[in-house]
């Protein structure tokens, strides 16, 4: 109908322009284009509005994703690692130690699920791990905690990652991994420019200048952020103001680093990751990661990114 009211007005400053009226035609031709333009509006909006294949197909995930869960509590043990007899779904539990077995990964088929939940640990074989997934496409799925390397890594491994409810993912600075070179903290201006941040590394300014251009980003992290990140800044590990306004306050405080975790809200990531990272369910509180962490024995303090 629009079509044709459109058109009948169209003949008619067509007729008035005839008759010596001024009724430019111009002006038909842009509703003309402005209608095409609104009907095809419409079409994406009532699609995205009614969301019926896309709705179907996220419960259709989260059912498989909760199935791979179930699977991995059942078979992950002795671990750190397992593959399911299909070749669908990857489990890794425990902690990312340095001379962790990887190659199972390689008998992930493409499309997989790689099943998740880890303290964290050494940064070289979760990059390598992470690198293994992204190659056959697989989905990430995280249960009950994800912290430190795992979140560094782990979470942005691939295309893809799905987290469910109960899931705690959090952050924090890393300790030494080599007990004959002591970490210390320093108060820096990150890349972004934005407030001072508090990083970890070897224990004197000009050693840390070094370690800041080769250790903590050596050629293997560079190219893991660069293939995986939106932001050139970005900066690992990565927080929000708020988040870094805390911890700053406490380390100034002592000039004592207190070894904190953080979550950071997931309106965030598409800012940063080229990753798309979806969560069940965030956490709505303090209060709620808290309770989140007795529930899996975790004795850490979480700060929440609200």
């Amino acid at each position: 109908m629009m079509h044709w009211q459109i058109g009948s007005s169209c003949q008619a400053a067509a007729s008035s322009a005839i008759a010596g009226r001024r009724a430019p035609l111009e002006v038909c031709n842009a509703l003309k284009s402005l209608l095409s333009v609104l009907f095809v509006a419409s079409i994406i909006l009532l699609f995205l509005c009614s969301g019926e294949g896309r709705a179907q197909q996220v419960v259709l995930d989260k059912e498989r994703y909760e199935r791979a869960v179930e699977y991995c509590r059942r078979y992950a043990w002795p671990g750190p690692m397992n593959v399911s007899p299909d070749g669908k779904i990857l489990c890794f539990s425990g902690e990312i130690s340095k001379n962790v077995d990887i190659s199972l990964a390689k008998d992930l088929k493409e499309g997989g699920l790689f099943v998740v939940r880890s303290p964290g640990g050494n940064p070289d074989p979760a990059i390598r791990l992470s690198n293994l997934v992204r190659d056959r496409s697989a989905t990430v799925v995280v249960y009950d905690f994800c912290l430190s390397a795992c979140a560094n890594y782990f979470l942005i491994a691939s295309q893809q990652t799905y987290v469910l409810r109960g899931a705690l993912v959090a952050w924090h600075n890393p300790r030494s991994a080599d007990p004959g070179r002591p970490f210390c903290s320093f108060l820096e201006t990150p890349r972004d420019g934005e407030p001072k941040k508090l990083l970890r590394g070897p224990c004197t300014q000009a050693a840390f200048d070094d370690h800041a251009a080769t250790s903590t980003h050596w050629p293997a992290e560079i190219e893991f952020y660069k293939e995986r990140t939106i932001d050139p800044l970005f900066e690992a590990p990565p927080d929000s103001l708020y988040v870094r306004k805390i911890i700053t306050s406490l380390y100034r405080e002592t000039g004592v680093y207190r070894d904190v975790a953080w979550t950071i809200h997931p309106r965030y990531f598409s800012r940063w990751f080229k990753t798309k990272i979806l969560f069940e369910a965030y956490p709505a509180s303090q209060g709620e990661v808290d309770s989140m962490l007795a529930a899996l024995g975790l004795k850490m303090r979480v700060i929440y990114d609200p």
